[in-house]
């Protein structure tokens, strides 16, 4: 090979070099970094939706009037059935048994009050029976008495836990304090409702309301003749 040829190919083999290189370093610029996300990252908004505020409860008795000491009646009398609004609903209660029970005379009534552990306000139907049974079992119930007024709680807690404040199961409680009102049996909660029977002289005219905190059953029952 002539050193004139010799030279040509060198140049043409330099030109063909330079040329591979550029594409490749071309080809290196396309191509993402790999520290690099080739999506966009999402933003989270972190502002929270305001909660509403819960609607206020359904009792219009003052502090003033709903403790045993009142001296007026809270309800209207009468001797039919009675039932809050919102039965058999359990409502916001949480935790309810019955812990005591305590009894007032007062001018023209007499009231018994049923008082709770927990919180909220469970649901009630109250009504007078022929035939009071235990829950669960449906055993007679016979304390002597006339009449027979029965109360029902919706929401209460069960009791398989046995708190040591809670009533007996057919606890009967006698030493109310009142004149109409001759007994109080208590039962456990069952299957999330609780059973009271209240053993009256005669069937009277009654009014039943259920308050919070704390958590009690307030039975008035008229005195006067009717």
């Amino acid at each position: 090979m002539s050193p004139h040829t010799t030279r040509i190919t060198l140049i043409a083999l330099c030109a063909a070099g330079l040329w591979l290189t550029g594409c490749a370093t071309e080809e290196h610029a396309s191509r993402p970094s790999p520290s690099t996300s080739a999506v966009s990252p999402q933003t989270t908004d972190t502002q929270t939706t305001p909660v509403p505020d819960e609607p206020s409860g359904t009792d219009t008795v003052t502090s003033d009037a709903d403790d045993s000491s009142s001296t007026e009646p809270i309800g209207a009398f009468s001797t039919e059935s009675q039932q809050s609004p919102q039965w058999p609903e359990y409502g916001d209660a949480s935790d309810v048994y019955p812990t005591a029970v305590r009894g007032a005379v007062h001018d023209g009534f007499e009231r018994v009050v049923i008082e709770h552990a927990g919180t909220g306000q469970p649901s009630f139907l109250a009504q007078y029976t022929d035939e009071p049974l235990e829950p669960g079992r449906g055993q007679p119930v016979d304390t002597g008495d006339e009449a027979y007024l029965e109360v029902t709680l919706s929401g209460t807690a069960d009791a398989y836990d046995n708190p040591p404040d809670m009533l007996e199961h057919g606890a009967q409680i006698m030493e109310l304090n009142t004149e109409a009102s001759q007994t109080v049996v208590s039962f456990l909660p069952w299957e999330g409702t609780s059973t009271y029977y209240v053993g009256l002289d005669e069937k009277r005219p009654y009014s039943v309301t259920v308050l919070e905190d704390p958590v009690r059953v307030v039975i008035d029952i008229e005195l006067t003749d009717q």
